[in-house]
């Protein structure tokens, strides 16, 4: 998805980087599978030429991709600029699903898959826990939890939510990895109160000092 890659990084033309996506969706296509294109470096690509970008996009709608995946695979991306780029995507491209697949590496990768979604994106990307190359990727258990409480996106997984703090743990535990007690919606701090005139408010009010109800979370 990015002009300059494709040159100096793949060695190939734009022409036949057009090329390999066509055949390898046509392929898997003609084999009766559902192709989900991710477009490496593809906002930092639109960001370059967009209408290579673009180009790229086509090529794998046309070729029969049912989902095109933009992907910030540096990590360098401000969520508006996000929420720009998908946006154009979206308009150009209705007849697909638009994806987002985010990495960790300014501390965006929640964020931009969230104003993603805002965008129009309907397939988002990530990780439980986070976990991922560098700083990791977007995490699942501050999206999801995220998008159905607070953005109110129409979710089949909402029902779940009240697993969502066992599964972090479980995939901690399984990769022998110390939890964050400060993650959001999971850690064990998420919804913990110390400061005096905060625990005095929140004797009056749970509201006071917390984003959501903690029930609709597990052991909480």
């Amino acid at each position: 998805g990015h002009s300059w890659q494709v040159t100096d990084i793949l060695r190939a033309t734009h022409q036949e980087n057009l090329a390999m996506i066509r055949d390898t969706v046509s392929y898997l296509t003609s084999k009766g599978l559902r192709v989900m294109v991710d477009l490496e470096h593809a906002f930092d690509g639109f960001k370059h030429d967009s209408a290579y970008t673009l180009d790229c996009c086509e090529a794998a709608v046309n070729s029969g991709a049912c989902a095109i995946v933009l992907c910030d695979t540096n990590g360098g991306t401000m969520p508006w600029e996000v929420e720009e780029i998908t946006k154009q995507v979206v308009e150009n491209f209705e007849s697909v699903t638009v994806g987002i697949h985010a990495h960790n590496d300014c501390g965006m990768a929640v964020a931009n898959s969230v104003m993603a979604n805002k965008a129009g994106a309907g397939l988002v990307q990530g990780t439980i826990n986070g976990i991922g190359e560098r700083t990791g990727n977007a995490d699942l258990c501050s999206i999801v939890p995220s998008l159905a409480l607070h953005v109110e996106t129409k979710m089949g997984c909402r029902d779940n939510l009240s697993s969502i703090s066992s599964l972090s743990r479980f995939v901690d535990e399984t990769l022998n990895r110390s939890p964050n007690n400060a993650a959001p919606f999971v850690g064990r701090s998420a919804f913990a109160h110390k400061g005096g005139l905060h625990v005095a408010a929140m004797e009056r009010s749970p509201l006071s000092y917390q984003h959501i109800d903690p029930s609709e979370l597990s052991g909480r």
